[in-house]
């Protein structure tokens, strides 16, 4: 695929060049959540790739990027697919570690410092960029802790640990094992991790070093020191005014990766890979059905009885870390950052598309009395209402109304299977099976609602 794109970089942005530099206005089917922010990072392009960006910011709607790709068409003539995405803040390439800390992680420290939970991860394909991320932004938030200008008297103290699959080591015990075991609160404890006091900047430096230098990385075609595992720091807050001790988690997760990617592993490497995209989707299934039921809580609001997604967090390590994060019904107040890193580079298309899609899904639904009254009545749409709304929803290539709803009501389409829906949205020009998918997603949503 790599050469396809090398042999018609000159077509690719012909393409991207004629295309309208206004482009139609997307319809926001996402809202920050109340205690989520999603947000994107898009690192550098790197003359040395050889290839050109397929990331493009809209400069007229904010937090939303359009997704280029040159598609191999069968009958010998490459043509532009194009997506768009939006998140809750955009960070474009020119963007600094420092500018999005002001933004995102400023806040969350001293939420942390006044009793609260908070959570920091980064994910994305191998090479992103999460690692030079999240560990600038460690240093910032050591700064911020320790510099005096926040308000109480407080004793910070750190532990860094590394997930490899379902084990646990503790980076700053010479990566000797630990284990993962709920309390009777509840509360997954780190059993065996020490955890170090930090007195100034420097200690709080020293110890991410050391942890560092104890992760388990390796070579992939994409990155030379790829991070084959996830490190999670936790920072505790201990209040000395008889207060509730805060926690920050900061989460450099494991890279991603897809086929083209592993092509050249052997099986040990092919059994971390295996691991790691396990418990990546576990955590994506964790984060999707809080959102949803962030929602659900928000429409039902006062009313008894309501019923919640089932949350898996218990099914990897990973999420039974942060189980904190996921549950509805924590007593502790809670607030999430995601930042998806994404390599602009046209060769890595797919992943970059992936993880939009995946940073897109974890926003929730618009909760406006406007937009939960039109989402009730949804079961009772006509064909006319229906298909107003899939051509406020269709997508780019267009999902046509007249394909997947010619003469069904609003109950009629939800009754159909999943595998009508999509089989019916793959029969308009150009639409394929991921887009189906999205589409369908955005149905289901509905059918949850109405």
């Amino acid at each position: 695929m790599e050469q396809f794109y090398l042999e018609n970089n000159l077509k690719y942005q012909s393409l991207v060049g004629a295309l309208d530099p206004c482009p139609k206005p997307r319809i926001s089917n996402g809202m920050p959540g109340p205690t989520m922010v999603v947000s994107v990072r898009i690192r550098p392009l790197s003359k040395s790739e050889g290839f050109p960006s397929a990331t493009f910011p809209r400069s007229s709607q904010k937090n939303v990027v359009d997704i280029h790709d040159l598609y191999n068409h069968p009958r010998g003539t490459p043509i532009l697919r194009s997506n768009d995405y939006q998140v809750d803040r955009l960070f474009h390439s020119d963007s600094t570690t420092e500018e999005i800390y002001e933004d995102l992680v400023a806040g969350l420290v001293l939420f942390a410092w006044n009793g609260g939970i908070g959570t920091l991860f980064a994910y994305g394909q191998t090479g992103s960029g999460k690692t030079f991320t999240i560990s600038r932004l460690e240093e910032l938030v050591a700064e911020t802790l320790m510099n005096g200008n926040l308000e109480g008297e407080r004793e910070i103290y750190v532990t860094i640990i590394d997930l490899a699959g379902n084990a646990a080591f503790d980076l700053l015990g010479d990566r000797e094992p630990i284990s993962l075991l709920e309390d009777s609160c509840g509360i997954t404890q780190m059993v065996g991790a020490v955890e170090h006091p930090v007195l100034d900047v420097e200690d709080m430096k020293a110890l991410v070093e050391r942890a560092t230098s104890f992760r388990r990385t390796a070579p992939t075609l994409k990155n030379s020191a790829s991070s084959r595992s996830h490190a999670i720091c936790r920072i505790r807050i201990r209040n000395m005014e008889d207060g509730p001790d805060g926690l920050l988690y900061l989460i450099d997760l494991a890279g991603s990766e897809g086929a083209r990617d592993v092509a050249a592993h052997g099986a040990d490497r092919m059994r971390e890979t295996r691991q790691i995209n396990i418990s990546l989707s576990v955590l994506k299934d964790c984060i999707r059905r809080k959102a949803q039921a962030d929602t659900t809580t928000s429409l039902n609001r006062g009313k008894p009885g309501q019923k919640l997604p089932h949350i898996p967090f218990r099914q990897s390590a990973l999420t039974r870390v942060l189980k904190h994060v996921f549950d509805p019904a924590g007593a502790r107040a809670c607030r999430t950052v995601v930042i998806a890193c994404v390599n602009p580079s046209l060769a890595d298309v797919g992943p970059t598309k992936n993880t939009l899609r995946f940073a897109e899904m974890l926003r929730v639904l618009p909760t406006t009395n406007e937009t939960s009254a039109d989402r009730k009545s949804a079961m009772h749409w006509t064909n006319a209402q229906l298909k107003e709304w899939i051509r406020a929803n269709c997508g780019t290539p267009a999902i046509l109304d007249s394909v997947v709803a010619p003469r069904e009501s609003g109950a009629h389409l939800f009754n159909l299977s999943s595998t009508e829906i999509e089989y019916r949205c793959q029969k308009c020009p150009g639409v394929k099976q991921e887009q189906a998918k999205a589409f369908r997603s955005k149905l289901w949503q509905m059918y949850i609602i109405s």
